[in-house]
């Protein structure tokens, strides 16, 4: 007959401490010497004195300006174009209508706003894409 092993739990049932030696190793952070960097100061000392007297900043992100194609012409100069860089600004959104011929440069442009600038005859600097529109007019030109 084959002699089965008792389990763990089984054969340290009456021991006081399960195996995990004195009482005191197994309750609360005390084996450890603290919780987190507690003692980073005194008996961890070694392990941190690298970081001490080091403040961490997070950079700022830059925020992008974004306006409404309605406000777009306080920015524009003589010749009717907006210049992004120059004027602090990032985006142009498509809320608002425009009506005279303007050119954009260094700014993006969202999709309404582009198809509304193109539809009054204005151009976009730096447009990697054409409009769906736009670019069908180009293929139906072609054939």
């Amino acid at each position: 007959m084959v002699v089965r092993q008792r389990r763990r739990v089984n054969r340290l049932r009456g021991n006081r401490t399960h195996g995990g030696g004195d009482k005191k190793n197994r309750r609360g952070a005390g084996v450890r010497g603290g919780r987190g960097r507690a003692g980073s100061h005194k008996h961890k000392f070694s392990k941190y004195w690298m970081t001490f007297g080091m403040k961490r900043k997070l950079k700022a992100k830059k925020k992008i300006t974004a306006i409404n194609l309605c406000d777009v012409g306080k920015y524009l100069d003589d010749a009717g174009t907006f210049d992004g860089s120059i004027n602090g600004i990032g985006k142009i959104m498509g809320k608002g209508e425009i009506n005279k011929k303007i050119t954009v440069r260094n700014a993006a442009v969202s999709k309404h706003a582009a198809e509304k600038i193109i539809a009054a005859g204005g151009k976009i600097h730096g447009m990697e894409e054409p409009l769906d529109e736009e670019f069908e007019a180009e293929e139906e030109e072609e054939k």
